[in-house]
């Protein structure tokens, strides 16, 4: 036993030994070696009474030692020796860094380790009330008394100093990867204390270090990271956007992740955590500010506390731009928060209200469509928080970029509300209200029953959209889709994309059809919604636009390059749709076949296609039935009218009616 205490003892202090003296220019950084006696000792042998939190760097005991107060970190103890190995390069990476940065206000002090266990137990000075994540969201043994605005606000400005410190104070710039409030602690005077830089590295400036492995906690990895794997400092500024938002909301971004058939969206892989980060974003997009706010501060709130809240809501948002160039360096990002801080009065003055704006909005929209579609009904803003409660994370069932979806009960039924992001929101809402009332009568498009003009920015209601999204059925519902309905779907939808093309006056380009904007009713109809980019052209001409918004592998090549829209923008993205329907694989899943700009590299699709059998291709979740060749001759009928759809030249695509046509046939 003391034989393999020493030669741990050696190979963790060798290796500590060498990570500090590579990090450090040769400096020496005292700390104290624990016996493991002594840890026990002062955590009387880790009794549950001494358990203090726990945040992915492991678990954590307070102690007593001599009189001192200590806090312990026993480290994540992996079984895998490959893994166990991975463990210990981060806990010595961790104490590497952290020794250098024991002297700074805002990190937490390191005082020692005890190298005689198979990975490092860590000692740090005292935070016995907690991380943050605990504060926010009243838990333990401290949290009697929710936090106040105040101290949210202190410990964002804290932490935004020290992340800015780790930006700057260095020859080679630190930067973190996992600022998030189970990585910050609080001492006996509320000091905020950043921690964990197990995942730390060193980069120069203005360097980008690429990554296969992507680790990290759901909503704060930008998504560069996710997508590419790039490392920059901005990525710990996108982090802070996150961690300034759920100070701000009470709210984690995994808890608006939509919960569906009764189970939670809850692992980590590259579309899930890009979805996460989004959603506290566009939650915050899509309601007033008191709606935003955590509740429990939302009480004691003046004017000035509003005007800090929308500043803080402000700062956020840029921190949490999708491209990295457009996020602010932490050293503004700290005085900005400086700013909001002590000078409330250099906040302008708000001279009208979205509010107001948004009523009359609607107020002249309602008037002028007055006769030209069905009775819709006038809900008053207490009535959506009573379907929604409150709009509780519960009840969302859907979120995009341009709003947030939320399922609602009334006496009558259930109903689908959507509220429309505050950016650009005034075209957004025009369109959705236009094309929406003017369609809501057509069996495949979603039904628009009524509106309220009590929030913030028009809300919209729609009928129940029953099982969810056809995006939902095809990645995330277990049990089996059956080619049959998706061919049904495709038909259906088909004919309602023609039909918008050739049967009304001025035909609708609808720019959106996508599986995550078609719902399916309890009997699997779909239903086509957001026309919110739809724009109407006059058969056979163009429209030119400087504005290339859309989702990934989804828009057609013309409008990428040149920024125009067609019919055949339609077209490229049903055909788009066929192939996900009979595949089952996300465009997400195919990273290698979207080009920078967002484009499909169709040859690569074709490869992958061609790579593989017809049986290998499909999805599995398709059940084989009896009558196997036949279907099978199906499947090669859509595939290849998908990729007519999607080909590069949109003169050489099919029109609508002739691809509605090919499928009816089947």
């Amino acid at each position: 036993m003391a034989a393999e205490r020493k030669r741990l003892f050696i190979t963790n202090g060798s290796l500590l030994q060498e990570k500090l003296i590579s990090s450090s220019n040769g400096r020496y950084y005292p700390f104290h070696n624990f016996s493991i006696e002594e840890l026990e000792k002062a955590t009387n042998n880790y009794a549950p009474h001494c358990f203090l939190s726990y945040n992915l760097l492991g678990t954590w005991y307070k102690g007593s030692l001599d009189g001192r107060v200590l806090s312990i970190c026993i480290p994540r103890y992996p079984n895998v020796q490959a893994s166990r190995n991975q463990i210990i390069n981060e806990i010595v990476n961790d104490v590497a860094i952290a020794a250098q940065l024991s002297r700074q206000r805002n990190f937490l002090r390191l005082i020692g380790c005890c190298l005689e266990t198979p990975v490092p137990l860590l000692v740090y000075e005292s935070v016995k009330r907690g991380n943050v994540s605990e504060q926010i969201h009243v838990t333990g043994e401290f949290h009697s008394q929710p936090m106040t605005w105040k101290c949210r606000l202190k410990i964002a400005r804290e932490i935004a100093h020290a992340v800015s410190y780790l930006h700057t104070a260095f020859s080679r710039p630190i930067v973190h990867r996992g600022i998030n409030p189970l990585n910050i602690f609080l001492d006996d005077y509320n000091v905020a204390k950043l921690s964990n830089f197990s995942q730390s590295l060193y980069i120069c400036e203005d360097e980008i270090i690429k990554t296969d492995r992507i680790i990290g906690t759901l909503g704060y990895l930008p998504p560069e990271y996710l997508e590419h794997g790039e490392i920059t400092e901005k990525f710990d500024v996108y982090s802070f956007g996150t961690l300034l938002l759920e100070l701000l909301t009470g709210r984690r971004p995994y808890n608006l992740i939509a919960r569906r058939a009764g189970y939670f969206r809850f692992w980590m892989n590259r579309m899930e955590g890009h979805f996460a980060g989004n959603c506290l974003k566009y939650h915050v997009k899509c309601h007033s500010i008191n709606e935003v706010v955590d509740y429990r501060i939302l009480a004691g709130g003046g004017i000035n506390e509003q005007q800090q809240w929308q500043a803080a809501v402000e700062l956020a948002l840029k921190c949490l731009e999708t491209s990295k160039d457009k996020r602010p360096a932490m050293e503004e990002v700290t005085k900005i928060l400086w700013q909001i801080e002590r000078s409330l009065a250099t906040f302008p003055e708000r001279h009208s209200s979205v509010y107001d704006d948004g009523r009359i909005f609607m107020e002249e929209m309602i008037a002028s469509y007055e006769g030209r579609c069905h009775v819709l009904q006038s809900f008053s803003g207490e009535e959506l928080k009573k379907m929604t409660n409150n709009y509780h994370p519960d009840y969302i069932f859907c979120c995009s970029n341009i709003g947030i979806w939320y399922k609602g009960n009334t006496e009558n039924g259930n109903i689908s509300m959507y509220k429309i992001s505050n950016v650009n929101w005034c075209e957004h809402v025009k369109n959705e209200f236009k094309f929406a009332a003017e369609l809501s009568s057509h069996k495949n498009v979603l039904k628009l029953l009524g509106y309220c003009l009590e929030t913030s920015i028009p809300t919209l209601v729609y009928e129940s959209t029953g099982n969810g999204t056809l995006f939902d059925e095809i990645h995330f519902h277990p049990a089996p889709f059956s080619f049959h309905i998706r061919l049904v779907i495709a038909r259906q939808i088909a004919d309602l994309v023609a039909y918008l093309h050739t049967e009304l006056s001025i035909p609708i380009i609808s720019k959106n059809i996508k599986s995550a904007n078609i719902f399916l009713d309890k009997h699997h109809i779909p239903k086509l919604s957001n026309f919110s980019q739809s724009v109407q052209i006059i058969d056979g001409e163009a429209f030119p636009t400087n504005q290339i918004e859309g989702t990934k592998g989804y828009m057609s090549p013309e409008y990428i390059t040149e920024g125009i829209v067609t019919q055949e923008f339609d077209v490229y993205n049903f055909g788009v749709l066929l192939f996900e329907l009979l595949i089952g694989l996300r465009l997400f899943d195919l990273f290698h076949l979207v080009d920078k700009e967002g484009g499909l590299l169709l040859d690569h699709l074709q490869n992958f296609v061609k790579w593989h059998s017809i049986n290998e291709v499909v999805d599995p979740k398709i059940p084989k039935n009896e009558e196997g060749h036949d279907e099978q001759q199906k499947w090669e009928v859509v595939l290849e009218l998908a990729f007519r759809c999607m080909v590069t030249a949109k003169e050489e695509r099919p029109k609508m009616v002739e691809v509605a046509t090919e499928l009816n046939k089947l």
